[in-house]
């Protein structure tokens, strides 16, 4: 049997984001389409086993590529809520970043559970109103496990969920849109005491090489504890004293360039850190013997969870040894609060935003503490009558 379409001209494009381009022909109308995909090329963190991937693709593009027989579109009417949830779920799971992709997924499950318990998982997804929304909302409140800032990340994906199907006419109205954000309360996390301070740093600088530059990037340059697990050493140029976190990166996908102080730049021209290899992760897990792995630069990065519970382990040591009496509050992002409370004061409030990637000063002072004790008051002069 002649075949229907034929796919040619395949080639391997590299970029930002690596994909595999080529045309498919359709033979009986003659008509060329122009094809895109990534077949997961980007999970591949070795580029060289990414290079070798993507020309096996280019060779064999027509076994990766089968001819997909055409799905007859569902009438609006007729996409169940279960249908409709996978179908957008199945959207979002392209997209670029692991973070992204896992907390639609997460909210997704837990809709869908939620809709089968009750049976409105088969129902049309145009009859799931503001009564169904509220109610699952109110599951989540009562189950005590999110706080205000969580939850809100949740209602922002169901609103954009519901958003992607109203695009595609397949609902009229986004009954998320009419719940209100939840409060968000003051954080539990806080920076660190001047002796805090002091004590912690010194002792991530005595015994963890990669965690203390992971200090100084936080505390000096205000990079997030989730891009400082995406940052290759390639991001850092030591003749400039810069690090550039890219768009792709960025929480704001803004890109931006940070000044490491020439107080601290020695700290990444000592003869080790900046003899890694360019496309290596700053923060890797390199397996050292089976099941086994240490945090050094590697091709794999570390979780972000394990950045926490090692920088937990530093807290808990310093608190069983009596020199530190409470470390409420305390965790691996606390250094960027820290940083940007003391530096705002020593530096101008916009060379804090700019430092920060900040949009405006309202932001910045998100991450700004106050004190509760004001030194620059305390030595104000009386010109009340001056």
């Amino acid at each position: 049997m002649a075949k229907k379409n034929i796919v040619s001209r395949a080639r391997l494009v590299k970029g930002s984001r690596w994909y595999i381009d080529f045309t498919r022909l359709d033979m009986a109308t003659g008509a060329e389409t122009r094809h895109r995909q990534d077949f997961d090329l980007n999970e591949i963190d070795d580029l060289r086993i990414r290079e070798e991937v993507g020309q096996r693709l280019v060779r064999y593009i027509e076994v990766f590529a089968p001819e997909k027989k055409p799905v007859p579109a569902a009438r609006p009417d007729e996409m169940t809520v279960r249908q409709a949830v996978e179908y957008v779920a199945g959207i979002k799971a392209t997209l670029p970043r692991k973070n992204s992709r896992k907390t639609y997924a997460a909210i997704s499950k837990k809709l869908l559970a939620w809709c089968e318990r009750l049976q409105y998982a088969g129902v049309p997804v145009s009859e799931f109103g503001k009564r169904h929304a509220r109610a699952f909302w109110d599951v989540l409140l009562a189950s005590g496990q999110y706080r205000g800032r969580s939850l809100n990340n949740y209602l922002v994906c169901l609103r954009t969920m519901w958003n992607e199907l109203a695009d595609r006419e397949i609902v009229q109205e986004n009954p998320w849109t009419k719940i209100k954000p939840e409060r968000v309360g003051e954080k539990i996390r806080r920076p660190f005491t001047d002796e805090e301070r002091r004590t912690v740093a010194t002792e991530i600088e005595q015994t963890d090489y990669w965690m203390f530059r992971g200090v100084l990037l936080q505390f000096f340059c205000y990079i997030r504890p989730v891009e400082l697990l995406r940052l290759r050493f390639k991001n850092f140029d030591l003749g400039s004293g810069t690090v550039t976190v890219e768009s792709s990166e960025a929480k704001s996908w803004k890109k931006r360039v940070v000044t490491i102080p020439k107080s601290v730049l020695h700290y990444f021209i000592d003869g080790t850190f900046e003899k890694q290899p360019a496309n290596y992760f700053l923060f890797g897990r390199k397996a050292i013997s089976a099941g086994l792995w240490s945090l050094q630069p590697a091709t794999v990065q570390v979780s972000e969870c394990r950045m926490y519970k090692r920088h937990r382990r530093v807290l808990e040591r310093l608190k069983d040894q009596g020199k530190l009496s409470d470390i409420t509050g305390l965790s691996w992002y606390s250094w960027k609060d820290t940083g940007i409370s003391m530096h705002t004061r020593k530096t101008s409030p916009v060379a804090t935003k700019d430092q920060a990637g900040h949009a405006n000063l309202s932001i910045t002072s998100i991450y700004y503490h106050a004190g509760e004790f004001n030194p620059e008051y305390r030595a104000l002069e009386n010109d009340l009558m001056g």
